[in-house]
């Protein structure tokens, strides 16, 4: 497969190019008015000094994703379904991936890449675009690359368990270690261990809606890889009980047992305690009630 990246993309976005593009779904004056003064509209420095610009849409502009998904809808979409109609694509904004049957043919549809985007005054970045190869059980060559990520989630070959329970080699995503490290970072963030005027109950209601997209987004795939990341979220928590309760505060091992009998009392509290230990927790919790009544 073809893993492209356009170079600069939002920033060298030809504005007669995206005009061209938004007038043809829209004949309406005032809006392609207030379109053209937005796009050319003057970048005020950190000096307080002003910048023209003539190419480009501001990064975090409201309009800015539409207009940029609009413009390659045409220079790559469109130009896609007719010069290369049986090579299948993903595209989300400009993270874009092209499934080719060989590495011909993959090499011959980045060079025509090259020339399409650089009629529409664009360019692949030369050193992050890539071939790379999809190695499994039945393709078996080797190649320098054997990895992509797209959207959060690192494609590679992974051991896999057939339905049967048969091992094999399989081209699986999961969670890519830079999403992992932002939500490590996003987990840091929230200063758990000084929020100790709170109970471990107002913590789950304020961050379990987090919690649970992260699980619906990454654990799509491979749960079980998202389980050593969110388990940054317990570390914190077991700091948060040392500071806040006394009997904790000398004994590391001490908050974790304290934090793993309130997961077994309430696996419900925390969103990741029920999805990611499953059944193993309720089991976990039988054995925990049977040796209290001992």
């Amino acid at each position: 497969m073809l893993d492209l990246d356009i170079k600069a993309f939002f920033d060298t976005i030809d504005h007669t190019l995206l005009m061209r593009a938004v007038r043809k779904h829209t004949s309406e004056k005032w809006l392609l008015l207030y379109i053209q003064r937005w796009l050319t509209a003057p970048v005020v420095m950190p000096d307080g000094e002003e910048a023209e610009r003539t190419i480009g849409t501001p990064q975090g502009g409201v309009i800015s994703p539409i207009l940029a998904n609009l413009f390659l809808h045409y220079a790559f979409d469109k130009w896609m379904t007719i010069y290369f109609p049986t090579i299948p694509f993903e595209r989300y904004a400009d993270d874009i991936v092209c499934h080719c049957h060989t590495e011909r043919q993959a090499r011959n549809l980045w060079a025509a890449l090259e020339r399409r985007f650089a009629k529409c005054a664009l360019s692949l970045h030369p050193e992050k675009t890539r071939i790379v190869y999809c190695k499994q059980y039945n393709r078996k060559g080797n190649y320098p690359d054997v990895s992509f990520t797209f959207l959060g989630f690192t494609f590679r070959p992974r051991r896999v368990k057939s339905r049967g329970g048969r091992l094999f080699t399989g081209y699986t995503p999961a969670i890519s270690r830079k999403a992992a490290k932002a939500i490590r970072q996003d987990v840091r963030s929230w200063r758990l261990c000084r929020q100790t005027s709170r109970r471990i109950e107002d913590l789950a209601r304020h961050y379990n809606a987090k919690i649970r997209g992260w699980l619906n987004y990454y654990g799509a795939f491979n749960k079980w890889i998202l389980y050593y990341v969110l388990k940054s979220i317990d570390q914190h928590l077991v700091a948060w009980a040392r500071r806040k309760y006394k009997r904790l505060r000398r004994s590391k091992r001490r908050a974790y047992h304290w934090l793993k009998s309130m997961a077994y009392r309430n696996p419900h509290l925390f969103v990741h305690w029920l999805e990611l230990h499953g059944p193993s927790l309720f089991k976990s919790r039988r054995l925990h009630e049977k040796s209290r009544v001992r």
